[in-house]
């Protein structure tokens, strides 16, 4: 079963990157496209843009990689193949600060609703 389409994240990926963000922004952009629950998958809900190798599939989607989100005997995960300079620690940072910029928009969005 596909849960999350690989169109859809490179379609999120491209229209960030097409919108000329940073690299921060366009990985905070896909995150934020993936960070929703989903339930109904004979498990507990997934939330796909909070489970292992989340970073490597959103690097993989805006460069062209192949990436998909398997479920193993442990859960879901996404898997990438990406080449040896790939996911490099500048990358990984980026993805770190990515997800503390939806943390803050989300934090900053509940205040207005309350």
């Amino acid at each position: 079963m596909n849960i999350v389409p690989r169109e859809i994240v490179q379609a999120a990926a491209t229209m960030a990157m097409s919108g000329r963000l940073t690299p921060s922004q366009t990985m905070a952009v896909v995150f934020r496209a993936l960070d929703h629950e989903l339930g109904g998958f004979g498990t507990e809900p997934l939330n796909p843009a909070r489970v292992p190798g989340v970073g490597a599939a959103i690097y993989a989607a805006m460069f062209g990689y192949p990436f998909d989100l398997v479920l193993r005997d442990d859960g879901y995960c996404w898997q990438a193949e990406l080449p040896e300079h790939g996911y490099s620690a500048p990358f990984q940072q980026l993805f770190i600060d990515a997800m503390l910029m939806v943390d803050a928009q989300r934090a900053a969005r509940e205040k207005l609703t309350v």
